[in-house]
């Protein structure tokens, strides 16, 4: 399904907050600012994403109910039968058209109208647990795991089967909490992966390291963004979920880096997490 989201240029920050939290879901999303490329004939593009788009959300506010470009957006989508959904995001009169139909209040608390608006638009399926809480649990001092793991040693592939017993393999990666879909990998960190079939390794310059146990992860998952990476999704020390993006950090081989952590993990675990 894809969503046409209908605004006025001065609640623009509002729109791109509302497109970002969205796009945690499984859902296609059509924002002007975003999907129309530059130099392109803007009265085409959006009429391109009217017609292509199943469903739009009315972001209604003062500035949005005396803008025209607004009122010509809603009014053809219910000419052509389809559902309009106006989010009250400001006190305000709401259009005759739009009065009898189903709205969601967003003016007393953002979150509370974000669940309702879930719900309302069939509760899609998450694409990633937003939990961004780091694991408590803290493995042993690096010096410690190099003194009792075996040589590191890289694993031979052919034709997709791994010939080489695996012991330890390390990856340069850069990897944060989420991924922005408009900034990129924002407050990513530097330093390594470290995979061996007990458990992931995410490895700082410095704090100490992240450990999660091949049995807790669900899924990795290649991402398509501009910047191509992994969302990485499994259980945490007290059993929450967690989540965190990554990706190889040599530009070069960050294609390469990210499909051989996805190879090496499926392998492991001999599951899919897909």
């Amino acid at each position: 399904m894809q969503i046409f989201i209908s605004y006025a240029r001065a609640d623009s920050a509002f729109a791109r907050r509302l497109v970002e939290d969205l796009s945690e879901y499984d859902l296609a999303l059509w924002l002007d600012v975003i999907n129309i490329p530059k130099g392109a004939n803007w009265d085409i593009e959006v009429q391109k994403g009217l017609d292509s788009s199943d469903l739009m959300l009315v972001l209604l506010s003062p500035d949005s109910v005396n803008s025209q470009n607004v009122a010509d957006e809603w009014s053809y989508f219910i000419e052509k039968n389809k559902p309009v959904l106006p989010l009250l995001i400001a006190p305000t009169e709401v259009p005759f058209r739009l009065s009898r139909r189903q709205r969601i209040d967003f003016t007393a608390d953002y979150e509370v109208g974000f669940r309702e608006l879930l719900r309302a638009i069939g509760s899609p399926p998450r694409l990633d647990p937003d939990s961004t809480e780091r694991l408590t649990k803290k493995p042993p001092p690096r010096a410690e795991r190099a003194e009792s793991a075996p040589p590191r040693e890289r694993p031979a592939f052919r034709g997709g089967a791994q010939t080489a017993e695996l012991s330890l393999h390390s990856l340069p990666i850069i990897w944060a909490e989420r991924y922005h879909w408009w900034n990129g990998m924002r407050g990513g960190t530097l330093g390594e992966i470290l995979i061996n079939p007990r458990e992931v390794l995410l490895v700082p310059p410095k704090a100490p390291a992240i450990s999660i146990p091949l049995g807790n992860l669900i899924t990795v998952k290649a991402q398509r963004a501009l910047d191509p990476h992994l969302k990485m999704t499994f259980y945490g020390a007290q059993g929450q979920f967690g989540s965190l993006v990554l990706m190889g950090a040599t530009r070069a081989r960050r294609l390469a880096i990210n499909q051989e952590i996805v190879n090496l993990l499926k392998w492991l675990t001999k599951r899919s997490l897909e």
